[in-house]
């Protein structure tokens, strides 16, 4: 697997540097060892929990043509065996898109340090955000999520998940946990760690959230729903960066109308599941033996949560749109100013112009009338 920034000089065994260059070799012999343990009857077990999803259900259904066999899976304690495992693949698939994608195209483009990190931010969500996206769109088509809206909270408590629908949440919460050692690895910026700090922990809290408390149908709609808006937005970030501001204009459009039609759409399918839907079931109270958390009051702070996400969301989104209209504003007034300037060096010299017009048009004028009075004497005199 590659590393990252490697230079032709050798840093020491164990500093910082050699573990920040050659993390993705480092990561990658860890994972095999995982994989390698799946060969062996004696360490086979211990490496499927950290590899393959744990805590599975198998029933026998009767079916016409006889006995069918149904696997579902629940969530449990194991699953922080598997997400940790998962968060070192993805620390190897991060480190290859930054070696073999973004720091070729940043060596073409020759950025500064800020676009040069805001350019490997979004080269690395972007896939992520598009993987996520259709993966998700692909499971609410499977699983009828969609159009049929009820299936969100029929049959609540969902705390029996089809196998990829588990996966999907493992792979989403493992990429988050993977996020927090990639500022140490991309050496992020001590002004910018906050900031990616708080983004990491919003996307783990609600999703680990959702995925303990059985929300999994309507929290899968939901990330479906944003990571569609996010993909779009990083596109477009990508392009400014990459200098070609007119697609960058059309992209932005396009996602101004995305998000606001997101935020609504999320809200909406929000108080219809917790509002409408859940409180109408019979098992409406707590139940932690069989997952079921339909009480009020989790209702409520979920709903509350999630809108003020959403309002949290929407504000920024008012605020960048604001700082962009001032910054254009800012960067045209300079320009308007400059032509009026222009404008004004230039009226006094149409002036002079036009006056030295006047004056040889004039005296063209008497030159001719001098001419004709001259001739009007001379034909006088040849008369006389």
């Amino acid at each position: 697997m590659p590393g990252r920034r490697k230079s032709g000089k050798n840093a020491p065994i164990f500093s910082h540097e050699f573990i920040i260059t050659n993390h993705g070799d480092i990561v990658s012999c860890v994972c095999m060892v995982f994989m390698i343990g799946l060969m062996f009857q004696v360490t086979s077990k211990v490496a499927a929990v950290f590899i393959a999803p744990q805590h599975n259900v198998t029933r026998e259904i009767n079916v016409t043509d006889g006995v069918d066999v149904v696997t579902t899976y629940t969530n449990g304690p194991k699953d922080f065996c598997t997400i940790f495992f998962y968060s070192l693949a993805w620390i190897v698939v991060h480190a290859i898109i930054q070696e073999y994608i973004l720091d070729k195209v940043i060596r073409k483009l020759h950025l500064s340090k800020t676009k040069n990190s805001k350019f490997n931010d979004s080269g690395e969500l972007l896939p992520f955000y598009f993987a996520s996206a259709a993966w998700g769109a692909d499971i609410i088509m499977k699983e009828k999520f969609f159009p049929s809206i009820t299936n969100l909270w029929d049959g609540y408590p969902h705390n029996e998940m089809s196998f990829v629908l588990k996966f999907y949440f493992i792979l989403q919460i493992a990429h988050w946990v993977h996020c927090f050692p990639e500022l140490y690895f991309m050496k992020a910026r001590k002004e910018e760690i906050s900031a990616k700090i708080q983004l990491y922990v919003q996307y783990l809290f609600f999703i680990w959230a959702a995925y303990m408390l059985n929300f999994t149908h309507l929290a899968i709609c939901c990330l479906t729903i944003h990571y569609s808006v996010e993909f779009v937005y990083h596109a477009m970030r990508l392009l400014q960066i990459s200098g070609k501001a007119e697609m960058a204009k059309n992209v932005f459009m396009v996602w101004s109308g995305m998000f606001v039609l997101a935020r609504l759409a999320i809200i909406a399918l929000t108080v219809m599941t917790f509002w409408y839907g859940l409180p109408r079931l019979e098992n409406a109270a707590l139940n932690v033996d069989i997952g079921n958390f339909n009480t009020p009051f989790i209702r409520v702070t979920a709903m509350a949560g999630v809108i003020l996400v959403q309002a949290w969301l929407a504000w920024n989104f008012i605020k960048y749109q604001i700082r962009l209209w001032r910054e254009y504003s800012a960067a045209s007034s300079p320009k308007k100013r400059e032509q009026r300037k222009k404008v004004k060096k230039e009226t006094p010299k149409k002036k002079v112009e036009d006056q030295n017009e006047d004056e040889s048009e004039e005296e063209l004028s008497e030159e001719k009338n001098g001419g004709m009075k001259l001739r009007n004497k001379r034909e006088t005199k040849k008369i006389q």
